[in-house]
Formats: C-alpha cells, structure tokens, sequence
C-alpha cells in the first residue's frame, strides 16, 4: 500500500483553502493507495487553523495542519516535504481545485511509466467574466502537452504534480533564494533533472484556477510576465553562472525590439493579441535588468 501525501502551501487565502480541501474530499480516490492531505499556512498568525482543525474530524482523509513562520513559499514547500509522510509527494495551490479524477490520473500515469514524476495541466477559471481584450489576448491560455511527453525544467511547476519523495534525499529541498521570488518549484525540479529524474506530462490530470478580478488587469499581467523574465535569468544564473547575464541581455534586448514592434503594429490594428507581445516584452525586461535589481517579493508579507 503506497502513502501519497497531497500538500497544500496557503497564506491568507480562506476561501481558495476552502475550495481546495473541498475538491480533495471529494475525487476520486486511486486503487492501491492511502492518502493524507498536508496543509502548510504560510501566515505567522496561523490564520488557517481554526478552519482547517474545524474539518479534520469530518474530513475523509487524514488531514494535518501546520504553521510554517518563515516567510516564503519555498519555506513552506520544505516544510510540506519535512510533515509529509508519504513516498509520494503532490502539491496543488491553494488557489486551485482539482478536478474529481486529477490524482487517480496522475497515479495510473506514474504507475505504467515509472517516471520519478508527473505534472498536469492548471486552467484559468475565471471568478467573474474578463473583459473581451483579456480573453481574446490568450494570455491565460498555458501550454499544454500530449500525454507521456518527457519534460525539461521549463515545463515543470508545483501548482499540479506528484513525485517520488526519494528524490529530495537526493538533491535537497527547495531553494531559500527563490523563496520569496517565486521560481522555487523550478529550480528544485532543474536540479532533480540533473541528477537523473525522469518526469512526464498527464493532460488528463486536470486542476483548475481560479482567477480574481485583480489578476485581470493589464498592470497585474505585465507586472507578471516581468517577473517571469526576472527569474528566468535569475535562474539561468543560479545554475550556469553569472556569465550567462550577458547573454540573457542580450536575449532580452531582442525580444524587447521584435515583440515591441509587434505589440505597436497589434495595437494600431486593433488587434486583442498586442496584450500577449506585451507581455513578451514585460519579459524580456525582467530578463535584461535581472543583472541589475533585485528579485521582488511575489509571497509573503508585502507581495
């Protein structure tokens, strides 16, 4: 019988929580495991607690809570991995929801693969309807692949996954200097990659996210996409080198010039696809002045 441990990082966000747990209670539930759910509050308050304590005696699964006070998602993925106790570890956000069949998908996955790994596909669900020029940007639309396809680093994120456990002996948790940033999910799953690990894509393992009317604004998404290109090269250079800045400079003077001309050409035509070039050059900004600046707090106080 495998233990799976499902981990949850959360920070001031009851109703997503909420939503979250809910869908976990209710999935279907894969042949040949035993499942805990393992919730990490990221709040020094412990704001989630009396919520979370409030469900365990009804809840179907073993359900814990923990208060992590270090400030930072990678602080509180390291403690998910530290409480968990199963073999298997799956994280999901929580601002997400899984859909029933999500993690009977990614288990059937790993089990006729024998992959150290699997990740699936987390559609944007939005909270109220975007605005035309939102929708019709695609900026929301997430590469997806076929099933079975083997994936570099740039494919791998935490907001839907299950992996072997055994792999953080290997290579260690993850990385406090992109705790706070964000890209912590990927540099811990790079680094797994070097050693040897071998993961896979699940298109059939679906979760959902929600998105608030915050996240539908234009300042919101270039605000984003910047800092996207801000930890890639951040990223680039924790793992090559401080030399690859020069590149990446480079790089993202390009994309500024080609996407920026593309962006002005979109917008003058009307065209609701000069939000997306936009965000191409939003990005390449982040990867030009990542040399320069330092990262910007994405979670935790002040994000």
């Amino acid at each position: 019988m495998f233990l799976i441990s499902i981990c949850v990082c959360t920070f001031k966000r009851p109703a997503g929580l909420a939503k979250c747990l809910a869908s976990l209670a209710s999935m279907q539930l894969p042949g040949g495991c035993e499942l805990e759910v393992v919730v990490v509050d990221n709040d020094s308050a412990a704001s989630a607690r009396p919520f979370v304590e409030s469900l365990q005696t009804s809840y179907p699964l073993a359900l814990r809570y923990f208060c992590e006070q270090q400030s930072g998602v990678g602080f509180a993925r390291n403690r998910c991995l530290a409480e968990s106790a199963g073999a298997w570890i799956a994280f999901i956000d929580d601002d997400e929801w899984a859909d029933p069949q999500w993690l009977k998908e990614l288990w059937s996955h790993l089990q006729a693969s024998g992959v150290d790994g699997v990740f699936g596909p987390v559609l944007a669900n939005f909270e109220v309807d975007p605005p035309a020029w939102l929708r019709q940007s695609g900026v929301y639309e997430r590469h997806r692949d076929p099933s079975g396809k083997r994936l570099s680093w740039k494919n791998c994120a935490s907001g839907n996954v299950i992996f072997r456990k055994k792999l953080v002996d290997g290579v260690g948790g993850f990385c406090a200097d992109f705790a706070a940033s964000g890209a912590e999910d990927a540099e811990f799953f790079w680094r797994c990659l070097q050693a040897g690990a071998v993961f896979e894509w699940c298109d059939s393992a679906i979760a959902q996210e929600n998105i608030p009317p915050a996240r539908m604004t234009r300042h919101y998404v270039l605000r984003r996409a910047y800092l996207g290109g801000h930890n890639y090269a951040r990223l680039q250079a924790h793992q090559m080198g401080p030399s690859v800045y020069l590149n990446l400079f480079i790089r993202g003077s390009i994309v500024i010039v080609a996407f920026g001309f593309l962006a002005l050409l979109a917008r003058i035509a009307g065209n609701p696809r000069a939000l997306f070039f936009e965000t191409k050059v939003a990005g390449g900004w982040g990867k030009l002045k990542a040399a320069f600046s330092m990262p910007e707090r994405e979670y935790g106080p002040g994000s």
